[in-house]
């Protein structure tokens, strides 16, 4: 099929332009492939321009996210204060814009990119750590939209997960565009955060440890350096437009004695339990909408009247709540109101990310640990006047030791109230709160506010990519269903006639109701026999076997299995099912044989997936790739459809190869390696390879 057949009914001279112009895109095509391939041949020059584009792209993005926040503000509030806003408006609209904006935002998200749902900043550590760094374009509008409307109906989430992810999409996209190495590609992904976080906050430090510590943790010199030039571009970008001022005005804090630092240690205690509390919060509401048998919508609508009832009553509590946070650490909110601003900004939240709706956690950990510190700082500074510094001085530590404490990351959260307040004279509390919130949260939480989600999902951050693919693997898949089972109560002498003729080295001793008892080896058997001249008399199966052994089921993660096996020094493992009945058994050597497969797979599915992209964005559907030769993207055709790769035997039949098969799963796009036993489907698309009228006449087949 050619373009001329798409065009009926076109005249010899149109044909002949129509051929023309086609040879000028592709000539067009060509020329910007050289280009940008010869610029990414000067490897530290190329990084270096990248991370500034990065760098820049994202201040941009940055302040155009806030310009986006305010124009759904002032056009639903009516005024460009939030908490005013609020106060100003009817009961019966601040109990309808949060319900009628939250359900916009839950439906827009779900049908378009659920990764954009929550606070964002997981699905990116998610696709640093599962993806190498891969994240849709789309991600950029969806999360822009949703979170800024989000925010300006009065959702009580902060702006800076938006941005994180908004821009490591950025710096993905970036990425693909030059297909480079998945390293390159993860460095890029952390350039975006980072830049994304310097530019909402005034903080290059600390959007260059942001990215580091917590999106890619790693802190070596050839990520930090590009890291670090994008942060300082989109810091500049911020300057340009709102001016070198710091995010919040400090109050003017003195040390007043050494024991004022006891205060300062009781302050981390706390922030580390309010951390606790607003995490375990969090992943409990959650779960209560995600077990709701309702509609996106319908949730939205149920959280939106919760937070309509906040407005009513604590409005200071909505939106990213910079305004109260100010007036906190000038000391001007009473010690009880700051209890119930803290109580009611975690159940905003929670409720907010809970019933489907976009933005970041980092602002609303500020808030209440600006809230906690401000009513610890009262009541030292009621007791102890002549050695404590003012509230304010302790909200400000709260506000980097409840973010240290959910993010588990406090480097970042010290830094980033050091450069948002620009005062160095409270930098020893600030270091002492936030330690010790870390440590507490981190013996009783069994990872961060960005990790659990991922945790659960079987995505181990700090166990690197190697072991996620791991937990791809189960049980059920590699045991070997053939093994070799005796009778307990059968003499010894049967078990060595049935050991000479059979392949299998393990023999699984069973009772009369087919339940394993014990595991014979060879070994065993050799050392018994050698331990007696002639066979007991009598001796029975039961008598040898080894009645202390571990076993697994089709359940057992992959990661147990191979630490039983190192632990026990063992080669095999029988497989049970709930009966105590063997179903099978699983070998070592089958593990790593089917992990080493995987890796590969995973690597050159990220390699041909960055082609692909680059086939998409430059490329006709079909593309020349060597003279004769052709690679084309195309719907799966209809004759193949619901048969597996190894049942079309498509090299055969058709003189190809299927390089790549990008499945449309619920979370988006997904690109694996065909292997024989995949599926085609519907709505699945596929890469081949071939001489040129091979694929043309499969091309010809959709």
């Amino acid at each position: 099929m050619n373009y001329e057949d798409n065009i009926p009914n076109l005249s010899r001279k149109n044909i002949h332009r129509l051929r023309i112009y086609i040879r000028r895109r592709k000539a067009l095509s060509d020329l910007i492939q050289r280009t940008l391939f010869s610029i990414k041949s000067f490897d530290q020059l190329f990084v270096i321009i990248v991370a500034i584009v990065i760098g820049i792209a994202a201040g941009y993005i940055a302040a155009g996210f806030r310009s986006m926040i305010s124009f759904f503000q002032v056009h639903l509030w009516h005024s460009g204060n939030l908490v005013e806003g609020i106060k100003a408006t009817p009961v019966y609209l601040r109990l309808l814009i949060p319900s009628v904006g939250g359900m916009i935002v839950a439906i827009f998200v779900h049908r378009l990119a659920p990764e954009a749902k929550g606070h964002g900043v997981p699905e990116v550590m998610d696709a640093v750590a599962t993806k190498n760094g891969f994240i849709r374009m789309r991600v950029v509008l969806v999360k822009a939209v949703a979170s800024a409307l989000s925010i300006g109906s009065g959702g009580s989430v902060g702006r800076e997960g938006p941005i994180v992810q908004i821009g490591s999409a950025f710096g993905s996209t970036i990425g693909q565009l030059f297909q480079v190495s998945a390293r390159r590609m993860r460095t890029f992904v952390g350039c975006g955060a980072a830049a994304g976080i310097a530019a909402t906050f005034n903080a290059p430090i600390a959007g260059a440890i942001f990215a580091s510590e917590i999106i890619l943790g790693d802190f070596s010199v050839s990520s930090i350096a590009p890291i670090m030039i994008s942060s300082v571009m989109g810091t500049v970008i911020s300057h340009s437009i709102y001016g070198d001022y710091p995010a919040f005005v400090p109050p003017i804090y003195e040390l007043q004695a050494p024991i004022e630092l006891v205060f300062y240690v009781i302050l981390g205690i706390a922030a580390g339990l309010v951390g606790w509390l607003f995490v375990r919060a969090l992943y409990f509401t959650e779960d209560l909408f995600d077990n709701m048998k309702l509609p996106v919508g319908a949730k939205a609508i149920m959280g939106g009247v919760v937070l309509g009832l906040l407005a009513v009553t604590v409005p200071e509590v909505l939106g990213v709540g910079y305004e109260t946070m100010d007036l906190v650490l000038a000391g001007e909110i009473t010690m009880a109101f700051a209890v119930i601003l803290l109580f009611a900004k975690i159940l905003a939240t929670v409720i907010t990310l809970g019933s489907g709706g976009s933005g970041g956690i980092f602002a609303p950990s500020l808030f209440i640990g600006s809230m906690l510190g401000s009513t610890l700082g009262k009541v030292f500074h009621g007791i102890f006047p002549n050695v404590t510094a003012s509230s304010g001085a302790y909200a400000l530590v709260g506000m980097a030791s409840v973010v240290a404490a959910a993010t588990n990351a406090p480097i970042t959260g010290i830094v980033i109230i050091f450069e948002m307040t620009t005062e160095y004279s409270v930098i020893l509390p600030l270091i002492i709160s936030s330690i010790i919130a870390t440590v507490i949260t981190g013996r009783v939480l069994e990872g961060t506010i960005y990790t659990i989600k991922l945790l659960r999902r079987g995505v181990n951050i700090h166990g690197g990519k190697d072991i996620n693919i791991l937990k791809q693997l189960s049980v059920a898949r590699i045991k070997r269903h053939l093994v070799e089972t005796i009778d307990e109560s059968l003499p010894v002498e049967e078990l060595l006639a049935r050991m000479t003729s059979s392949e299998h080295s393990i023999f699984y001793a069973c009772d009369a109701n087919g339940h394993l008892t014990g595991i014979i080896t060879q070994g065993a058997i050799r050392r018994f026999v050698n331990r007696f001249e002639e066979i007991p008399i009598g001796t029975k199966v039961a008598d040898i076997s080894n009645t202390h052994f571990p076993s697994i089921t089709d359940d057992t993660p992959m990661d147990q299995v191979l630490r039983i096996m190192s632990e026990m020094d063992m080669e095999v493992l029988p497989v049970l099912d709930e009966e105590g009945k063997v179903t099978g058994q699983v070998l070592r050597s089958d593990i790593l044989r089917e992990y080493q497969e995987l890796l590969l797979q995973d690597q050159t599915a990220g390699t041909i997936a960055s082609s692909i992209k680059f086939v998409h964005q430059y490329f006709h559907e079909k593309s020349e790739v060597i003279p004769g030769f052709m690679l084309a993207r195309i719907n799966v055709p209809s004759p193949f459809v619901n048969f597996s790769v190894h049942a079309l035997d498509l090299r055969n039949k058709y003189n190809i190869d299927v390089l790549l098969i990008r499945q449309n799963t619920e979370k988006g796009y997904k690109d694996i390696i065909p292997t024989p036993s995949v599926i085609m489907k519907p709505e699945d698309q596929i890469l081949i390879f071939g001489r040129r009228e091979n694929v043309e006449a499969v091309c010809d087949m959709t």
